[in-house]
């Protein structure tokens, strides 16, 4: 399947966020992560919930459960960084810095 980098996609409050393809490859270099994975992400930004960085009040991170994950991970996370586009101060410049797999049932 051929991707057009970088995707664009909507959480569940209508903000935009974007997720570029080198941003791709560094969550594929987290334990369990794969190709496979990124529709899985898209629908984490989408609908899963959504939680503030306790050290970054920019950074949020979205987590959400899923059944067919690798192993016995149960939850994924994507974490999105917010800004504003230096250039443009009327443009948002949300993205995703990384995403990686948990298992809430140890934590």
């Amino acid at each position: 399947m051929k991707i057009s980098w970088p995707i664009y996609i909507r959480d569940k409050e209508g903000r935009e966020i974007y997720l570029t393809e080198e941003r791709w490859k560094h969550a594929l270099r987290h334990t369990g992560m794969s190709e496979a994975l990124l529709p899985k992400v898209l629908a984490t930004v989408r609908t899963g919930n959504r939680k503030a960085d306790e050290y970054d009040p920019a950074k949020f991170k979205y987590i959400r459960s899923f059944r067919e994950l690798p192993s016995n991970f149960t939850h994924l996370i994507v974490v999105v960084k917010f800004g504003i586009m230096p250039q443009h101060p009327d443009k948002e410049n949300n993205f995703v810095l990384t995403a990686y797999l948990i298992n809430r049932n140890l934590r």
